[in-house]
């Protein structure tokens, strides 16, 4: 954590979420301080959105989505915690500050120059389309359509070697931003030349709608046919993704993202009403790339042509998604007729016979175990050792996961091997040894205790200090408790904050979303009465405890003591 935390509990605090959420999502107030929308987060027709003023916290009944300022912002842009908490700061004027030990990386004052320059040379490839009856006829040609031209921001490289420069780079310090987006380039004898010349331009937006480079297509005759923008401090190709932001913005959610090749591939997709296709950029798929797309979805399709070359590029894209496989997630592969790739065939057959493919397209297993399957002979014992050797190779490398036991119990069918011996092998770890996170579930009035404290921070501080209990869930609400005594200006969405990432953040959120019932004027004696039930729990568990042990040999004097002490107790406990 390189952001302080006391920044983040003081952004929180300038932070209204209901005016924050409510200048993205209509809100409309319903009951006490609660205020209710259809969901942002998935399709639905009644509102069960919820966001509460005095928690500064938002639920949805229907899907669950739940957090505070910087966790609306993390969904519902798809932005990384820090990128959440720059852009919550800038909303709020603040300026954020970095820990000496993790100081913030040199800001870089000329990158809001480059986005400029881009859309601004984005705009003049533009009008020279508009303006190119050959650019025109071309699109045309490829059945591109001037509604889809514009929605993608297509554009024409004029042919000439300094267009580009001479309109942009009038000094020397145009010329820099020039060469710093890879617009230009650099001659050995001094001087620069465009890199875009008579191509058909395709604008390569990042998620959040900022042209960061180019791609280019030659007109006529010349290499290369395709020419992307070189590496620039705003565009990385192994990172970015062509097609995402259009797809952001033309779907509320993306339930699905189908990766293909090409620009093209994309528009034409994208054109007949598939807009969840996105392209590499003259790379293959990167670890990068598939951690960018979880954000926004759990089911991707890889879509390749069916000859030698689109298999081994599915292969090489499987083993880059094996390690990072999860069981939410769904991986498919789609393979094209000989000769067709997603921008012919769509054309030909049109959207419901295209999307039918990706319905009866092969799953990541059946793809895993049919190219495996090729090395080997599956009629002799020896050809199945072999897939079975082959096979655990890669299997290894899956995280521990319900998927990863799946897949051994498949290869050990396909290996007519018992799946004990697979597991046996010290190649792969065992996956059901991996614990799971237990969830404590709490006892009733530790709960309600919990929940109306995070509703009214400040009935902490009359409490007096609390007995030791071994309850579930005690120990949490001792750290709640005291950290609202030490900080009595905290709101439970601040307190979501402050136990991010540790064993008492989802007790937190179980207690936020909890409704309890209880009208604002009867917080405090409701409250009241369940630190009662939560002493009493703890008093009969201490007393039980000391009889079953009363029962099985003798107390010592001290515990008999104890016990009668604590019966005392229990019985002066008002009801």
């Amino acid at each position: 954590m390189s952001i302080p935390r006391d920044f983040i509990e003081l952004l929180l605090a300038r932070i209204d979420l209901v005016d924050f959420i409510g200048q993205l999502v209509p809100l409309k107030k319903k009951t006490g301080s609660n205020y209710f929308a259809r969901c942002p987060f998935h399709q639905e027709k009644s509102a069960s959105f919820s966001v509460s003023q005095t928690k500064q916290f938002y639920y949805c009944f229907g899907c669950g989505a739940h957090g505070n300022a910087i966790d609306f912002l993390m969904n519902h842009d798809h932005l990384s915690f820090p990128e959440a908490v720059e852009n919550l700061a800038r909303t709020a004027n603040m300026e954020v500050p970095r820990t000496n030990n993790a100081p913030a990386p040199k800001k870089d004052d000329s990158l809001p120059a480059l986005y400029e320059l881009t859309q601004q040379v984005s705009a003049y490839f533009y009008e020279h389309m508009c303006n190119s009856t050959r650019a025109i006829d071309y699109l045309k040609k490829r059945g591109i359509t001037g509604n889809i031209a514009k929605q993608f921001q297509i554009g024409y490289a004029p042919n000439g070697w300094s267009h580009a420069l001479d309109k942009f780079g009038l000094t020397e310090l145009d010329k820099k931003k020039l060469l710093d987006t890879g617009l230009i380039i650099k001659k050995d004898e001094g001087g620069y030349y465009d890199r875009f010349r008579d191509r058909i331009m395709f604008p390569i937006l990042d998620h959040r709608g900022r042209i960061i480079g180019f791609g280019g297509r030659v007109l006529g005759e010349g290499e290369p046919k395709y020419l992307n923008s070189p590496e620039t401090p705003i565009f990385q190709k192994g990172h970015e993704l062509y097609g995402l932001f259009q797809g952001l913005k033309a779907n509320r959610e993306l339930k699905r993202v189908m990766i293909v090749e090409g620009y093209l591939d994309v528009i034409a997709l994208f054109q007949h009403g598939i807009t969840y296709a996105v392209a590499t950029l003259g790379t293959a798929t990167t670890p990068h790339h598939l951690q960018r797309l979880f954000r926004y979805t759990n089911e991707l399709i890889f879509c390749f042509d069916g000859d030698n070359a689109g298999r081994t590029a599915a292969w090489r894209a499987l083993q880059v998604i094996f390690p990072l496989m999860h069981d939410s997630l769904q991986v498919r592969f789609l393979f094209l007729p000989d000769g067709e790739d997603p921008d012919s065939l769509v054309h030909k057959e049109g959207k419901e016979a295209f999307e039918k493919r990706i319905d009866t397209s092969l799953s990541l297993s059946d793809f895993f175990f049919q190219s495996i399957a090729q090395q080997a002979d599956m009629n002799t014992m020896e050809g199945r050792a072999r897939f079975a050797s082959l096979a655990l190779n890669h299997i290894k490398q899956l995280p521990p996961s319900l998927f990863h036991n799946m897949m051994l119990d498949a290869l050990a069918k396909r290996a007519r091997i018992d799946v004990t011996t697979l597991k046996s092998d010290k190649k792969i770890p065992d996956a059901t040894t991996a614990p799971a996170p237990e969830k404590i579930k709490l006892p009733a009035p530790l709960q309600l205790a919990a929940a109306l404290l995070l509703q009214a921070p400040t009935l902490a501080q009359n409490l007096e200090p609390l007995p030791d209990y071994t309850l579930p869930g005690y120990a949490f609400l001792i750290r709640l408790i005291n950290q609202l005594k030490a900080k009595a200006s905290l709101t439970a969405g601040a307190l979501l904050e402050l136990f991010r990432g540790s064993d008492d953040e989802a007790l937190i959120t179980q207690c936020l979303q909890f409704d309890h019932c209880v009208p604002d004027e009867k917080i405090e004696v409701a409250f009241q009465g369940a630190m009662r039930q939560v002493h009493a729990l703890g008093m009969d568990q201490g007393i039980q405890a000391l009889m079953a042990k009363a029962a099985q040999s003798s107390l010592s004097e001290e515990e008999r003591q104890a016990l009668t002490q604590s019966i005392a107790k229990r019985k002066a406990l008002p009801a």
